[in-house]
């Protein structure tokens, strides 16, 4: 794990796709908007050392399940989504 801030998470999912990231943080339900957010939450679950209520609040939500959620849907829609999983491992590389 390593330590970066939510907020450059947020910036490399944000040029990654195309979302800024006052739209990453809006509460929007466009899939667009709730994939970059998912990737978000994803990475900043795994690359920094904040409790998941913390980065939900990060991400304009209120609760930590948002969280786990989000980390569940990338994880299975990486592996059934061609692009969404050449986006994820660009976004991995700029976090390394």
């Amino acid at each position: 794990m390593q330590n970066l801030s939510v907020q450059q998470i947020q910036e490399i999912v944000s040029k990654a796709t195309k979302i800024s990231v006052a739209e990453i943080k809006s509460p929007s339900r466009k899939a667009n908007i709730v994939q970059a957010r998912h990737l978000s939450m994803h990475f900043s679950r795994w690359y920094t050392s904040l409790p998941m209520l913390k980065i939900a609040i990060l991400h304009g939500k209120d609760n930590h399940a948002t969280v786990i959620h989000a980390d569940k849907c990338i994880s299975y829609d990486i592996r059934k989504n061609e692009n969404l999983a050449n986006v994820y491992n660009a976004i991995k590389e700029q976090l390394k």
